[in-house]
């Protein structure tokens, strides 16, 4: 293999303290390289092993207002496990959110029907009160659903309930985490035992991270760090996804599997840690492990001009800090 180029620039391999700051660090040096090269979003691509890293990318990004795409899949706020948690943060902060009241009444499923909901929306219409207020009350309200699943919508409300009374003394992880374990939302995710189920686990393990970054930023600023406050900036990070819609020039952020014969002017490779990459499944037999080192082939070969490796010291697993070492 040869070619006629002129020799291009080294490597560039960067140690970052945390998963938080490789975000930081990656936007920042594709706002630079923008500034100082006069160059479009288009000519930067940042690749990674799992789906679940794309978070902290996506809020470094956003901070820096840089439009991106994510490839072959959907932005992290808009996927379904995490929309289902924020369903139930959100409902603790305000009961009469209804959309995200019925996202998650029968979700993990609990016997509660779309009739039961139906005959729930004609009630706190007639009655002019909340769908909320109808389950609080549903033993006093005259509305035809059998002794079961009254019990069942009662159960719910006290769980709910519980977790709002928990809410006036936790911060926005703990928070996060108790209705975690106590929904058993990673087991429902489990139970099908597929790769997509692991991928949604490690999204729902991302979350509660990004949580965690979120109030550790806060604290250190004095700032509020409520989970008012961060179901706010995730709100605005929606907001920031339904404008990426246009044909606008944007950063490609991918994994590396979607990147084989894509390439780019400027490569991020992100997360370059034991076990995450190469990937801790890999390291039981030596083949596996030499397909980790041809996926990495094939993701510093999608760079034209330049290449960024990057690595964190620390990163956040279900919210606590764990020690990374180079890949």
């Amino acid at each position: 293999v040869w070619t006629s180029n002129d020799d291009g620039d080294s490597i560039n391999v960067m140690r970052t303290i945390s998963d938080g700051e490789e975000g930081r660090f990656v936007a920042q040096s594709i706002w630079e390289n923008q500034m100082n090269h006069q160059l479009t979003s288009n000519e930067f691509a940042i690749l990674y092993r799992t789906n679940a890293q794309s978070r902290a990318l996506e809020d470094a990004l956003r901070k820096k207002d840089i439009k991106y795409r994510i490839y072959g899949g959907i932005s992290f706020y808009q996927r379904k496990e995490i929309k289902d948690l924020l369903s139930y943060l959100r409902i603790l902060i305000n009961p009469n959110d209804e959309e995200a009241l019925k996202r998650i009444i029968n979700y993990p499923a609990r016997g509660i029907g779309a009739t039961t909901l139906d005959k729930l929306t004609i009630a706190a219409n007639h009655y002019k009160k909340s769908m909320f207020d109808i389950l609080k009350n549903i033993n006093t309200i005259d509305i035809s659903l059998n002794a079961g699943t009254k019990t069942k919508l009662q159960n719910f409300v006290n769980m709910m309930q519980r977790f709002q009374i928990e809410t006036q003394t936790k911060n926005a992880f703990e928070i996060a985490d108790l209705v975690v374990k106590q929904v058993q939302l990673v087991k429902d995710l489990q139970k099908d035992g597929t790769p997509e189920g692991v991928n949604k686990v490690e999204n729902v393990q991302e979350l509660l991270n990004g949580i965690k970054d979120f109030i550790t930023d806060k604290i250190e600023t004095g700032e509020d760090a409520s989970l008012t406050s961060f179901l706010e900036d995730v709100a605005l990070a929606t907001d920031f996804d339904s404008e990426n819609k246009d044909d606008e020039p944007r950063v490609s952020l991918m994994t590396i599997h979607l990147s084989k014969g894509l390439e780019y002017p400027y490569v991020y490779i992100v997360g370059l840690e034991e076990n995450l990459f190469p990937s801790a499944m890999s390291m039981n037999t030596r083949s596996d492990l030499e397909e980790e080192r041809r996926l990495f082939y094939v993701a510093l070969t999608r760079a034209e001009k330049v290449a960024y490796l990057t690595y964190a010291q620390t990163r956040y697993r279900w919210g606590k800090l764990t020690d990374g070492e180079p890949s």
